[in-house]
């Protein structure tokens, strides 16, 4: 009876590591892929007490005309009551709904989606100039909840990165007073599920030494660093990650100056190349020469990909609808396969879910079928292939094994996926 029992053991014991997931760790961004997360979706009645779509249309009536969107997220898999009706239609007449962000329920799923494809996590975006206002503040804080919990519970890894377009003038003071918001108030460095590189939480600044951020000085910047690194109290200080401009390298020493006290630098790449070609000539200006000049002055290097863009609905039919056309992953994966050639350690992935501008990697309606009737929106089947919801994500995760060196870095799309 006893040796029966042991072999039921062993059993048990190899199906149950069979089973276990692969669990990111949070003491470092090496080997990782990761996400932008917007979180910025909301619907009327999210119990936010906004009243309004935020990023799903421009102004309260939700209809195609309005849409600030162009990638038709697929919705068969959200909670009830997270959602709720456009005044579109499904081809066979049902409502056709969105999702909000503020509702937990919404965000538990996007994390289990990536558990469930061995994903590392994201990369929390929070806009300085959102969080101002009450309403931003009070979507975006309970946003950071949703995220804290979710990956918690899916034992996933987030930072959070802050985005200082459109900040201003006082953008510092503003970043600043959230982040010691944030730790105080909603404890996300001592979270189980915070992501941590050398020795330290990392925090991201996106858009210094932009065009259009010229608000934030190379002094104020430089003092920031400073803060974050040995200035600010202890519990405030964190390992910054930098995202700028992918001309950075011909900037002003001044600016360069900034650059070289950034513990990892992610140069921003969405839209600056259309196809394969247009990505090898970003390889060869931009992430082999980057990330020379990263290794030499002992910095960690982050490129971004992205596995398409559009903005049609946003831009109100002024830029090409399908841009930049997915071409079923090919654009996608050639990118993830020139970094990794490249020899980096890590990968920024733009965006999760970024329908706005067309770059979102979570899952999609797959076909026509799943997206309003006569309405300008894109499917996954869009250029004419037949994919599954979660094709990005497939695509994400091969990245993700070849980055762990559990497959090979090869040209072609990886065989095996499930279509």
């Amino acid at each position: 009876m006893r040796s029966i029992t042991i072999i039921q053991l062993f059993i048990l014991a190899t199906l149950q590591c069979a089973a276990q997931k692969y669990v990111p760790s949070t003491t470092t961004l090496n080997k990782k892929v990761m996400f932008g997360y917007q979180g910025w979706h909301a619907t009327p009645n999210d119990g936010s007490n906004n009243n309004v779509w935020r990023h799903w249309f421009g102004g309260r009536v939700p209809e195609a005309k309005n849409a600030n969107f162009d990638v038709w997220p697929d919705m068969r898999e959200y909670p009830a009551d997270v959602t709720e009706a456009t005044n579109m239609t499904y081809p066979d007449g049902s409502p056709a709904k969105l999702y909000s962000a503020y509702k937990y329920g919404a965000v538990d799923l996007h994390f289990k989606w990536m558990m469930e494809h061995d994903l590392d996590g994201v990369f929390e975006q929070r806009f300085v100039t959102d969080i101002k206002g009450r309403g931003g503040a009070r979507h975006f804080n309970q946003v950071v909840r949703n995220v804290k919990q979710a990956s918690e519970k899916y034992k996933r890894v987030y930072c959070i990165m802050y985005d200082i377009s459109g900040a201003g003038p006082n953008w510092k003071k503003d970043l600043m007073a959230d982040w010691m918001y944030l730790v105080d108030s909603l404890k996300v460095t001592t979270g189980k599920s915070y992501l941590h590189h050398n020795g330290k939480p990392l925090l991201s600044i996106w858009g210094l030494g932009f065009d259009h951020t010229q608000f934030a000085t190379v002094a104020q910047s430089d003092s920031l660093l400073d803060w974050f690194h040995k200035n600010a109290p202890k519990k405030y200080q964190a390992t910054i990650m930098g995202g700028i401009n992918d001309t950075w390298l011909t900037h002003t020493d001044e600016w360069k100056a900034v650059y070289n006290k950034m513990d990892i630098i992610s140069p921003w790449a969405v839209g600056r190349f259309g196809d394969d070609r247009g990505a090898d000539k970003f390889r060869d200006r931009t992430v082999i020469p980057d990330k020379a000049y990263c290794d030499a002055h002992k910095i960690d290097y982050l490129p971004v990909i992205f596995p398409g863009f559009s903005w049609y609905n946003l831009r109100r039919g002024k830029s090409l609808f399908n841009q930049i056309p997915r071409r079923g992953g090919e654009f996608y994966w050639h990118q993830s396969y020139n970094v990794i050639n490249a020899g980096v350690n890590m990968v920024y992935i733009a965006m999760y879910d970024e329908v706005d501008e067309g770059t979102a990697m979570y899952k999609a309606a797959p076909t026509a079928a799943e997206r309003p009737v006569n309405e300008k929106f894109l499917s996954l089947d869009q250029d004419g292939l037949s994919l599954p919801s979660d094709w990005y994500l497939q695509l994400a995760q091969a990245t993700s094994n070849v980055l762990r060196g559990k497959a090979k870095n090869e040209a072609t799309l990886p065989v095996g996926l499930k279509k």
